[in-house]
């Protein structure tokens, strides 16, 4: 143990209002509350305004938060000021109260600071209280010419969006581009673009650091040994006369493998290339001096002094660096290439990003084009400043604050404090610097720390004195030390109890691996089934506390009063399972990305489906997902049932009309409404609704700059991609919590900074450091300058570095977890066998987890006999018993040492399932029905009229299923037989088919389509899905002629569609028209007085528009003088040719109700004439509607001029302009 020199505590009234002031706040000591005593000082005592006073932290929400305390400290300070006005009494043992007193010595002082206090309260809105990165955008705003900045101000951007597609760019250049045989190009695509943008984004986050590359290799002495190679004298002859005496070597064990490496160079037609060609494990048999050993047993002939073999090995080793440094020096470049890049594309689109905008300023103020003017005037500005959360700083925001507050000859000025605590600095991976931290204190006249803890237990509080204090110092060798706090009693006095009697040992240490062992019988150390071990003994704990008589302040300590902090979301997921299935409640707050989560593989799934709903394959995979939950048996009846899955495609596309119609969160309140009920009903299902609504919600924010579905999938799949490895997501992408219930919360350390919990496990505690090589490797050198090594030649000597201060942040991590708690804190710990950190590390000792060593050191201090001394090495147990008494024996010796702590040892007995005491009968959420959606009142189209009505699913192109047709008889005299024409198309059917028969019209060249156009017809049936149907070349025959029968044959009054010249039609005419609170009762009462009584179905009566009528129409085109409105058509009307004609046709376009879809492409067209045509009426100009069921045209029958598939009607001029006006919002009176 090591003696800790404390700093001493903040005097907070007499603490000096110049000069620097940097005040060490451990966790739980007021900060916030210390803060605002400061500021209201320099208010009443300075004469400061609140705009002179610069108070910045490190993101928006601590900025709101601390401008919202801010302004409740000015409101306490003026009613005290108002009390003394009034010669009322003052609270008792107030602090502030006190202060205030002695400022308001006279009346003429007490109203000097309530005008200050009152003038204060008017302005706080005026105060500048921000981010770090806030104000530089105000320095920029507010000092262009000194900042250098555009008197616009630049917005600010993405920086990883930018960057990544600076390295997408790098990566095309460089390396798609590299010969074949480059050394390390093997190397290059295994690393990957991925991997690429990974590797700098890491650099990038470091911030500015020094970057070490590795050494170039001689790539001209590579070139020339590998010329030398080809020369069959100086090796492939020598080589095959030692390959030929089979006694010159013992080619025994591992050398038969460098003599097959041997022989294939000495066979090779090209030596060189077969060199380059070896991978990496074929290339370290010869390389350097691997052939050394190559010697027969008398030792008469060593092949390393052989010239052949020493060039041999020569070029290989030289190859061999090449490689090696390939990767490295890849990375390198593409950092460099975004360096340069970056700044000049931020330019050019007249954008900048966080990174940048404290470059910009910092340059300005500490630069080699720094001015002197801007550091003053900031200075002017603000002449004090409060930096909160100063831990999280790096060299350059310290730079800036340090050169605004000295002077021109390096001397301090003004009033800077620093608060922050670098116990809790824990953010290196977003560039938190902790060695900034310790330069500004360095600089800092007073040091200070608050030294009461206002948060845990005055137990609590004594115990973490106690632990810490018989460490040497609990955070590695950085000048970082416990500061031992005092408690202010203020949780004590709601006594944390456990059957009836006060929690002596708030600070409970927990063994859980008790007699597991391996298959050999050793006690157990595979990390994976050591963390599920962890988990289930603390996912019982939690049961068996809630279940039992543990009690806070008297009351019953519930779900809601227990944090289970954890390292990644994947820990979250898996005690969640856990505890859910003892029935404890529970609910992840995380920081993790949505994007990671089920619910978004599950989406991202089910719109590729609607994006394609006949992608027969994808709308399955879609049905399989969770949020939809079809299951085995679902699949099985469907593939019994073919119609039955039809209609599932039909769904889908119905939900791709929907996105199009009411954009993409209509479709996600759909599937909820439709699914939620099931979804409630599991135990994590309010997570996935939660996680869907959020989805949604992006989504549609996303639909105005990413068109369509395409581009919507695009972005979801980046977004997925970008999100693993997020350990703080951006506030909008960041996971919600599902429910405000009382609830067991499930968070990472990361997010649990700056909360506090009654009660707190830390199950995987013990876990240590993953063995992984860095590739990056991020440390401090001995100046203090921050340094990315990717591979220089002292690369093993920084590793150490890099682990020792990997441990030391988890150290930190560990004291920020260990400081959440109020009132108890249950810490696992295990016994991995491992030497403590020396001062003669191999660099084992540092991938220790921060419990190991501090258990370790504590060990030490106290005598005991397990401890292991720095540097040296514990065995491992040889078997189960061992292992667990030493365990057992160590966390006994600290219980008994140690006051408030305790030793627990492995859960024992039967699992325990948590019942609520509240026994009240409620009933589920989920046997309640959702709400119904509103219909849209804002977009509308004729499949969404349907819709609405509930009276025919509708889906685009799904006008083309099979619906009952009429009976025969009823349209001829006598009996018909089937057609062979029709039947040849029978088993194309559905959507699908639809789909594929409109893309073919639209797009179909010019002249006969069959059977010049084979090929093109089997892509286009098969990209829709439709191919794998057509397997016989007669259902292919059959659909290229009936392609061509509707371009050539005679529609009537001689129209023929292929006749039809490019400058008289439009395909696809798209519409959208306003429309104005009209009914549909309305509408069809206007189709009833104009003789058109059967066009508007009665269901749709109680439908009123308001908003915008979209659509496509097929085609429009022009024809004798007139405007025609033609839609296709591929329904399956029967195989006899009586129902694709006259009654027949009548009844199936009353069937799906396309007289109102022909009414709503009349009007459209019916406005567009009117806009394009000078002296247009409609009585001249508009033309019909056409109608073509596409299987039955130009089947006709030339002996009784019967014409198939054709149904046509030109509509009332009165009547359209009637519905004209109504969609105006001006509709006629209908007798």
């Amino acid at each position: 143990m090591s003696a800790v020199e404390p700093l001493a505590p903040l005097d907070w009234r007499g603490m000096p209002l110049a000069g620097r002031v940097l005040i060490e706040a451990s966790a739980g000591t007021g900060k916030t509350y210390h803060i605002g005593l400061i500021y209201l000082r320099l208010l009443l005592e300075t004469g400061l305004g609140v705009e002179q006073i610069l108070v910045a932290t490190f993101t928006d929400a601590a900025a709101q938060e601390l401008r919202e305390r801010l302004r409740l400290r000015l409101v306490q300070a003026q009613r005290i000021l108002e009390r003394i006005a009034a010669g009322q009494p003052l609270p008792v043992d107030d602090p502030l109260a006190e202060h205030l007193a002695t400022l308001a010595v006279d009346a003429a002082k007490l109203r000097q600071c309530l005008r200050r206090i009152r003038l204060a309260r008017a302005d706080i809105d005026r105060a500048p209280i921000s981010t770090i990165h806030a104000l530089c955008q105000r320095i920029q705003r507010d000092h262009p010419l000194e900042s250098g900045a555009t008197f616009a101000g630049d917005p600010l951007v993405d920086e990883d969006s930018l960057a990544g597609e600076c390295v997408e760019d790098f990566w095309r250049q460089r390396v798609l581009t590299a010969a074949e045989d480059e050394p390390g190009i093997a190397g290059m695509l295994a690393l990957g673009l991925d991997g690429l943008k990974h590797t700098v984004a890491v650099i990038r986050a470091a911030g500015p650091a020094r970057l070490l590359a590795p050494p170039p290799p001689d790539l001209e002495a590579l070139r020339a040994g590998l010329e030398r190679l080809d020369d069959a004298q100086a090796l492939q002859v020598p080589l095959r006369h030692l390959l030929a005496d089979a006694d010159a070597i013992a080619w025994n064990g591992t050398r038969k493998a460098a003599r097959a490496v041997i022989e294939g160079i000495a066979g090779a037609a090209q030596p060189s290339r077969y060199l380059v060609a070896l991978d990496d494990t074929a290339l370290a048999r010869i390389a350097g001096d691997a052939c050394a050993t190559l010697q027969n047993k008398a030792r008469r002939l060593a092949l390393d002094e052989q010239p052949c073999i020493r060039l041999l090995a020569a070029t290989a080793q030289a190859l061999r660096a090449a490689r090696e440094h390939a990767v490295p020096a890849l990375c390198a470049e593409a950092h460099a290439f975004c360096e340069r890049e970056l700044p000049l594309r931020a330019r050019r689109r007249g954008v900048q990003t966080f990174s940048m905008l404290i470059d910009r300023v910092y340059q300005r103020l500490c630069g080699a084009d720094a001015d002197a003017r801007l550091a003053d005037r900031l200075f002017e500005a603000f002449p004090a400043a409060l930096v909160d959360e100063f831990q999280d700083t790096d060299r350059r925001q310290f730079a800036i604050f340090d050169r605004i507050y000295r002077d021109a000859a390096g001397a301090a000025r003004g009033r800077l404090v620093m608060i922050g605590d670098p116990k809790q600095a824990i953010y290196a991976f977003r560039g938190g610097d902790i060695a900034a931290y310790l330069d500004a204190g360095r600089s800092a006249g007073l040091r200070c720390s608050l030294a009461t803890n206002h948060r845990s237990s005055g137990r609590l509080v004594a115990a973490l004195n106690a632990f810490y204090a018989h460490t040497s110092g609990g955070f590695g060798t950085v000048p970082i030390r416990y500061q031992p706090v005092r408690s202010a009693d203020r949780s004590d006095g709601a006594a944390y109890t456990i059957d009836g009697r006060p929690a002596a040992a708030p600070l409970v240490f927990h063994r859980f691996r008790g007699e597991a062992v391996d298959e050999r019988g050793r006690a157990l150390q595979a990390q994976g089934r050591l963390e599920a071990l962890a988990l289930d003994d603390c996912a019982n704990r939690i049961a068996e506390l809630l279940g039992g008589d543990h009690a806070i302040d008297g009351r019953r300590v519930g779900p809601g009063d227990i944090a289970v902090l954890l390292s990644t979301h994947a820990e979250v997921a898996a005690l969640r399972e856990r505890l859910l299935a003892r029935g404890v409640p529970c609910v992840g707050s995380g920081r993790g990305s949505v994007f990671e989560s089920e619910a978004a593989a599950d989406l991202e799934r089910i719109l590729g489906a609607v994006r394609d709903p006949g992608d027969a394959p994808a709308v399955r995979g879609a049905l399989a997902t969770r949020v939809l939950g079809a299951d085995y048996a679902r699949f099985a009846a469907w593939e019994a049932d073919v119609p039955a899955f039809e209609r599932e495609l039909e769904r889908f596309a119905a939900w791709r009309e929907q996105v199009r119609e009411r954009g993409v969160l209509a479709l996600v309140g759909a599937i909820l409404a439709d699914q939620a009920p099931r979804l409630l009903a599991a135990a994590d299902g309010e997570r996935l609704v939660t996680d869907l609504r959020h989805l949604g919600e992006l989504l549609a924010e996303q639909e105005s700059a990413h068109h369509g579905l395409d581009g919507l999938l695009a972005w979801l799949a980046a977004m997925r991609h970008d999100a693993g490895g997020d350990v703080e997501a951006a506030d909008a992408r960041r996971l919600r919590i599902e429910s405000d219930a009382e609830r067991v919360q499930l968070l990472t350390v990361h997010a649990s900074k700056g909360l506090e919990y009654p009660l707190v496990f830390l199950p995987l505690a013990w876990r240590s450091r993953s063995r992984a090589a860095p590739s990056v490797l991020r440390f401090h050198d001995a100046a203090g300058r921050l340094c990315m090594d990717l591979g220089s030649d002292r690369f093993a000597a920084h590793r150490l570095v890099h682990r020792r201060e990997e441990l030391e942040e988890r150290l930190r991590l560990f004291y920020v977890a260990l400081t959440r708690a109020k009132y108890a804190v249950h810490v696992y710990w295990l016994d991995h066998g491992r030497p403590r950190p020396g001062d003669e590390d191999t660099g084992d000792a540092y991938d220790a987890a921060a419990i190991e060593v501090l258990v370790g050191e504590v060990l030490q201090a106290l005598g005991h006999a397990s401890a292991a001394p720095a540097g040296a090495s514990v065995p491992a147990a040889g078997d189960a018993g061992p292992s667990d008494a030493r365990e057992r024996a160590a966390l006994e010796a600290l219980a008994a040492a140690l006051p408030g702590v305790a030793a627990e040892p492995p859960f024992a007995g039967p699992v325990p399932y948590y019942r609520t005491a509240d026994t009240r009968v409620r009933r589920r959420a989920v046997q309640a029905p959702l709400p119904a959606l509103r219909p849209p009142r804002w977009l509308h189209s004729f499949s969404g009229l349907l819709r609405s009505a509930a009276t025919v699913a509708e889906p685009g192109a799904a006008d083309e299923a099979a619906v009952p047709a009429p009976d025969a008889d009823a349209f001829a005299g006598d009996i018909e037989a089937d057609d062979e024409r029709l039947l040849a198309l029978a088993a194309l059917r559905g959507p699908r088919f639809g789909d594929a028969v409109h893309d073919l019209l639209e797009h179909a060249p010019p002249g006969r389509f069959w059977p010049a156009q084979r090929e093109r017809l089997r892509d286009a049936l098969g990209a829709l899905g439709v191919g794998r149907t057509i397997d016989e070349a007669g259902l292919l025959d059959a659909t290229g002629r009936m392609i061509d029968r509707v371009r050539s044959s005679d529609l009537g009054d001689g129209l023929r569609l292929d006749r039809l010249a490019d400058s008289a039609r439009v395909a696809e005419f798209e519409f959208q028209f306003p429309v104005h609170r009209v009914g549909m009762a309305q509408l069809r009462a206007l189709c009833v007085a104009h003789g058109e009584s059967a066009a508007i179905p009665p269901t749709l009566d109680a439908v009123r528009l308001d908003g915008l009528m979209t659509g496509f129409a097929d085609l429009v085109f022009e024809a004798g003088g007139r405007y025609h409105v033609l839609d296709y058509k591929t329904n399956w009307l029967g195989a006899r040719l009586s129902r694709y004609r006259g009654a027949g046709l009548d009844a199936a376009m009353a069937d799906h109700h396309y007289g109102l879809q022909a009414l709503l492409y009349t009007v459209a067209l019916h406005r567009y004439l009117r806009q394009r045509i000078r002296d247009y009426a409609p009585e001249r100009h508009l033309g019909e509607s056409w109608y073509l069921f596409v299987r039955a045209i130009g089947l006709d029958d030339a002996a009784t001029d019967l014409r198939h598939g054709v149904w046509r009607r030109r509509w009332p001029a009165r009547l359209i302009l009637a519905l004209d006006a109504a969609f105006a919002g001006q509709p006629e009176s209908v007798s």
